[in-house]
């Protein structure tokens, strides 16, 4: 009982956070504001919300949920490295820059910011309130297909937007030798922070069909129609 009470208030905690995210980027959009102008608004709890996923690692390490703990894990150090690696060190570029997806007549999609922080917040607003009512006993289904029907669309599109980041970053992490260690030192270590960044993209190759497959499994096992039953 005592986990099911600590799972329900984790879970409203963090879909409450992800809300108010998701209302500082929508009045942004709506009062014309730039990107960089919502960064200093959503920064801090933007940091907040994203650390604090951490604990679902222990969460399903610890058997509270039944979530694979790599799949957890991997989802988690993606958008720390995000959050932490490259809108951090490197707001200017991350938070200010862009890259056209498709030009309409009167208004192009670009993934930026904007894009990044809707694609996370509404898919977290929908699957943390998912869980908490779940944990309550009292989830409805059009919540169940929202969890596993959005994704389909919302995933892409924040992997996209966080690859995004990390092209944006990237020539600024080149040129001021961020977070490198050179050599010769008293440890006799060196260590280059911009080829850790190519590893870490490198990794979505793998690690953005294994998650995506693994939604759609879990979406086939939830929504599909159920088995008949052998006689």
């Amino acid at each position: 009982m005592a986990g099911s009470k600590y799972l329900i208030l984790y879970n409203l905690a963090a879909g409450t956070s992800w809300a108010y995210i998701f209302a500082l980027t929508v009045n942004a959009i709506y009062q014309g504001q730039t990107t960089q102008e919502l960064w200093k608004d959503v920064e801090l709890p933007l940091k907040a919300a994203q650390t604090a996923a951490v604990l679902e690692v222990f969460h399903s390490a610890f058997g509270l949920v039944r979530s694979p703990v790599m799949t957890t894990l991997m989802q988690i150090t993606s958008r720390i490295w995000v959050v932490w690696g490259l809108l951090h060190p490197v707001p200017g570029p991350t938070t200010s820059g862009s890259i056209p997806l498709l030009k309409l007549p009167n208004f192009t999609l670009k993934l930026d910011l904007f894009s990044l922080l809707l694609a996370w917040s509404i898919t977290e607003i929908i699957r943390y309130s998912f869980y908490a009512l779940k944990e309550a006993g009292r989830a409805p289904y059009f919540l169940l297909w929202l969890r596993y029907t959005t994704f389909i669309v919302l995933y892409p599109l924040g992997v996209a937007s966080e690859l995004t980041m990390a092209y944006l970053a990237m020539p600024t992490v080149k040129k001021s030798h961020l977070w490198n260690i050179s050599m010769p030192n008293a440890v006799n270590f060196s260590f280059d922070y911009y080829y850790l960044c190519w590893l870490a993209i490198a990794g979505y190759v793998p690690g953005l069909p294994q998650l995506y497959l693994y939604m759609f499994a879990q979406r086939k096992k939830l929504l599909g129609p159920p088995k008949a039953k052998r006689q």
